[in-house]
């Protein structure tokens, strides 16, 4: 292998590297951190984080972001809760109608940033407030619990060593591969996340992209609340806002990038699992919770500056002949 395919690999494989040695440096000072239960426990905890981010990475594929994901799950989450406690509907029904309410608020989003022709992060700002509301009119500021065990075993299941979540994760993040890598919409999303001016030209339909995108995202969102309040056994306003910004931060972490066009949903979990173990492994060897804030933040200015680099390196870089 030459040297540039080294530099190449090692470029593109950047987040992970950082992962791996930082689980390797953990596991040295403390064992407890090594067992396969630690390991388990910590990728079933952020199962839903991850699956809410391959959402958010699609938004910012395709050139958006999405502030609206934490209220938005809160919102799905009760409306699943009142289908099967208030309306007394079969797990399975409340599930799919918990899906399609999550597409509904997705496509809402991708709609008004169409018909305001403003930044995506602009209006889901405004969405998320909205969604706040109405999480709040629906549940009473009440919390819902009791739900039957058909529900829970889907966030605290197992299937032999593996959670179900777990395998969630999995099966999405296989599918949404393969529709970005394999498909003409995968190809779609990142041209005009490129460029949406280009891609209009080229007579792709930009608006209708993007509001399949937004949909998608709101579908995951969904999936993200089902496996949060399974695995709770509770749902209310509180359980999603604030997931938000964590998976921006995992998204750019895993090298997607602010200005669209670029990303794998590969990038977006190993994001999420570098803040899942990093924070699992500070609390390990005893760090404080302000100390792993700091730490944190210093990590989210690094990737930033990092993504800024590349971005401005690619902009400086002569054309070929």
């Amino acid at each position: 292998m030459t040297k540039s395919k080294i530099q190449k690999l090692i470029k593109d494989n950047m987040m992970l590297i950082i992962l791996i040695l930082m689980v390797i440096i953990f596991c040295i000072f403390s064992p407890n951190f090594r067992s396969f239960r630690n390991i388990m426990n910590v990728c079933t905890q952020n199962a839903y984080f991850i699956i809410a981010a391959i959402g958010v990475a699609l938004v910012m594929i395709s050139g958006g972001t999405d502030l609206s994901v934490g209220q938005a799950m809160a919102v799905i989450g009760i409306s699943i809760a009142m289908f099967m406690q208030n309306l007394g509907l079969p797990v399975v029904v409340a599930i799919i109608l918990g899906l399609i309410v999550g597409i509904i608020l997705g496509c809402f989003n991708g709609f008004m940033a169409n018909l305001l022709r403003i930044h995506p992060m602009i209006v889901t700002l405004a969405t998320m407030t909205l969604f706040q509301g109405i999480s709040y009119t629906l549940s009473g500021s009440k919390s819902f619990y009791g739900f039957p065990d058909s529900y829970i075993n889907i966030g605290q299941g197992y299937v032999g060593p593996i959670s179900v979540p777990v395998i969630i994760v999995i099966v999405v993040a296989v599918v949404i591969h393969l529709m970005l890598e394999k498909t003409c919409f995968g190809r779609f999303i990142y041209a005009v996340g490129g460029n949406a001016e280009t891609a209009r030209l080229a007579g792709i339909n930009v608006n209708k992209i993007k509001v399949m995108v937004f949909g998608i995202a709101g579908a995951l969102f969904a999936l993200a609340a089902i496996v949060l309040t399974s695995r709770g056994g509770s749902a209310s306003s509180n359980i999603g806002p604030g997931v938000e910004f964590d998976c921006i931060t995992a998204c750019v972490l895993g090298g997607i990038s602010f200005i669209g066009g670029e990303g794998k949903v590969k990038g977006a979990i190993v994001g999420c699992l570098i803040l899942g173990f990093l924070t699992n492994g500070m609390q390990m060897i005893g760090m404080g919770t302000y100390i792993q804030y700091i730490v944190k933040g210093i990590i989210l200015l690094a990737s930033i500056g990092y993504d800024t680099y590349q971005q401005t390196k690619v902009k400086k870089a002569p054309a070929k002949a």
